[in-house]
């Protein structure tokens, strides 16, 4: 035998469908506005392109040995430009971390905390990996480089793990 729901509880049954179904229809259209829109894709309309060198690029870590898991470790040096001029100053507070994954194939890496200090500002960045040549995620800025955006590659050979010293900093800034 079969149970009839009443006409009038079937009528608020049926409304609270329609209306649980509007409401799960529009929250799906406002979340593909958000993700569609212009704001949330990245602008190749126009970037700034930077090429710094480092020099007397160091590393503050145990016994001269790459950081194992957990380990933190600092890296500084003077930035340069293509005359061999001084420009800034970088510097970077590093964790060593180990993925049991190896995705990279390259073991034990470390997450990363760059500051570039330039002449009217600084530019942050922030990265994870291993070996010496890494890219990096320009997360802000200060003064001029406010908002800044991007990323780079940077290739760093360092004192106290063997390198010599020298770095490479290919900055990509998005306007």
């Amino acid at each position: 035998m079969a149970t009839r729901v009443p006409s009038e509880a079937r009528r608020r049954l049926l409304k609270r469908g329609a209306f649980g179904a509007a409401s799960l229809a529009a929250v799906a259209v406002a979340a593909g506005a958000t993700t569609t829109s212009s704001a949330a894709r990245p602008s190749t309309s126009g970037t700034t392109t930077m090429r710094l060198l480092g020099r007397g690029w160091h590393v503050d870590a145990k016994d001269g040995k790459l950081p194992t898991k957990g380990e933190r470790y600092a890296v500084y040096g003077e930035l340069v430009d293509g005359k061999g001029d001084t420009v800034g100053e970088f510097f970077s507070q590093n964790v060593g971390v180990d993925s049991p994954f190896h995705i990279t194939g390259e073991g034990t890496g470390a997450f990363e905390i760059h500051t570039l200090s330039l002449p009217g500002g600084t530019i942050v960045g922030v990265g994870v990996g291993g070996g010496r040549e890494r890219n990096y995620a320009i997360v802000g800025g200060t003064g001029k480089y406010t908002g800044a955006r991007g990323s780079y590659l940077a290739r760093q050979d360092t004192y106290g793990l063997g390198g010599d010293g020298k770095a490479e900093i290919l900055l990509t800034l998005l306007d």
